[in-house]
């Protein structure tokens, strides 16, 4: 298993991560259509193309990944820190971009 205690952390909160993406696939109606996948929570439905769910996924699991890593080495360890800081600042720009204007 690892044997770094950052990279424990991080591969924890990465695990994590993707059980939330499985319970939200198992909560939410996921239809497939041609280059779209339509997700239905409740009454809302998002309609998104597949690799703005590529997208999505990848930078969620980053995100956790890093935040594991900065848990896992008690907030001392730079190198998570900075991706850390780039994965909040993609999302937040993937996010405002998917916003309607």
């Amino acid at each position: 298993m690892v044997k770094n205690v950052a990279m424990k952390g991080a591969v924890i909160a990465l695990l994590i991560a993707l059980a939330l993406l499985i319970l939200l696939c198992f909560t939410s109606k996921v239809y497939s259509t041609s280059g779209t996948l339509d997700f239905q929570l409740h009454d809302t439905t998002f309609v998104l193309s597949y690799s703005t769910v590529i997208i999505f996924i990848l930078l969620f699991l980053g995100t956790f990944f890093s935040i594991g890593g900065i848990i896992g080495t008690h907030f001392k360890n730079t190198l998570f820190w900075v991706l850390l800081i780039v994965f909040f600042s993609i999302d937040i720009y993937f996010i405002a971009s998917l916003l309607p204007r």
